[in-house]
């Protein structure tokens, strides 16, 4: 795989969790010098509150602003929505919100910002963790050749991104003390 150069461009997908939170910080803190960094969430109207505080809490901790992108069919960004349309929560391929809320949403940002052209200057980065090689290798050949797997090549677990959280002083979203493994 290569690298990104001067002048190339990185979208890192912030979910408002700590994973993402910290994908989000190592892509500015490496690339950010010579690359032009561009962070996109993709709310759902159903997570917890909290993670708007966490967000602008990130926003200013690696001092860019996040950007925001749903999907056209689904203005609302609202999980609900989907699951009466679509009529189930989950399918044998997997949950309908994630689809359309997330895939979908980012498909849209991606043909709005004409990602797919000039797709070798053009970067992508997600908060696959180390221990999510395998689900990131998936993505890389299903969806997207141009994954940068920042937190796996830095060997970085989901339990350093709590702790790199908290060292940042950055309260963690209030749906992991309720015993959630995800904020989204």
């Amino acid at each position: 795989m290569t690298t990104p150069k001067s002048g190339d461009t990185i979208a890192v997908w912030f979910s408002c969790g700590a994973a993402s939170a910290v994908a989000l910080k190592l892509a500015v803190d490496k690339y950010g010098g010579y690359c032009t960094i561009r962070a996109i969430n993709n709310p759902v109207a159903e997570e917890d509150a909290d993670n708007r505080r966490f967000l602008a809490d990130v926003e200013k901790w690696v001092g860019i602003s996040v950007e925001i992108a749903t999907n056209d069919r689904y203005p609302l960004a609202s999980a609900v929505d989907v699951w009466e349309r679509r009529k189930a929560m989950s399918l044998p391929v997997g949950a309908p919100c994630t689809v359309h809320l997330k895939r979908e949403a980012r498909q849209q940002w991606e043909a709005a910002n004409r990602w797919t052209d000039d797709a070798d200057r053009k970067w992508l980065v997600m908060g696959f963790t180390a221990e999510e090689k395998g689900r990131s290798d998936r993505f890389r050949l299903t969806e997207r050749s141009n994954l940068l797997p920042v937190l796996i090549d830095d060997g970085t677990t989901k339990e350093d991104c709590y702790r790199i959280v908290h060292e940042a002083g950055i309260d963690l979203p209030r749906i992991y003390s309720m015993g959630y493994p995800n904020a989204n």
